[in-house]
């Protein structure tokens, strides 16, 4: 028995109809991945700076409360071990004496990490890249000034960084650039007491730019001990 068979156009009308079903789908699956490829290139460049922005906050929290344990070592050498200002020892090598700030019967504590440093040694020493230093200097409006120089803890850190802790500890942003004489040196260093940031005195704690030949960058500083 001959059955019937519905028309050629009938037919062609009917595939065309599932083709453009199966390209639709098609093109929505490009267009969602286009939007998908293009929402991760424009968040990957956030999201790197929102992780620098992390680093710096959370080095800046680590190395003040380094400073802060640097003086807590320090005011037990005063008023536990009675060590004149004069004999005092920040020499991180030294670890026996009740007047060392780093012995275990005078300062009592451990000597700073400078991993957080902006270029950290590779071996503690500050040949292979930064570390601590304990410079004598007068921040004006921290103890009583002239040539009875302070004995300051300082650290060379990134920009970013030293951002941070003007904004963490004092509230300001980071003072211009100035000479305020070289950080590295042991010796005395008036230089740091005459071109001082005015914003930063009477602050014990901060940062500051410092473009001094012997040695220039941002450096946290706090000071460890008065007179």
């Amino acid at each position: 028995m001959k059955q019937d068979r519905p028309p050629l156009s009938a037919i062609k009308h009917r595939f065309d109809s599932q083709a453009g079903i199966a390209i639709g789908a098609v093109l929505f699956i490009i267009a969602v991945l286009a939007i998908l490829a293009a929402a991760i290139a424009a968040g990957s460049g956030s999201f790197t700076s929102g992780t620098t922005n992390e680093s710096n906050s959370t080095k800046a929290s680590a190395i003040i409360q380094i400073g802060d344990n640097l003086k807590v070592g320090m005011d037990r050498l005063f008023m536990e071990n009675q060590v004149p200002f004069a004999n005092v020892d920040t020499n991180v090598a030294n670890t026996s004496g009740n007047n060392q700030l780093f012995s275990p019967t005078g300062g009592g504590i451990t000597p700073p990490a400078w991993s957080m440093a902006n270029a950290p040694s590779t071996d503690g020493t500050s040949a292979t890249g930064d570390i601590w230093f304990f410079p004598h200097a007068a921040v004006p409006g921290v103890g009583s000034g002239g040539t009875n120089y302070d004995v300051l803890a300082v650290l060379k850190v990134a920009q970013g960084v030293c951002d941070d802790i003007n904004n963490k500890a004092i509230g300001i942003a980071t003072p211009a650039v100035n000479d305020l004489g070289n950080f590295y040196a042991a010796a005395n260093d008036a230089t740091l007491n005459t071109n001082w940031p005015a914003v930063l005195n009477g602050h014990i704690v901060g940062c500051v730019n410092n473009n001094d030949a012997g040695s220039t960058g941002y450096f946290f500083y706090e000071v460890i001990a008065v007179q």
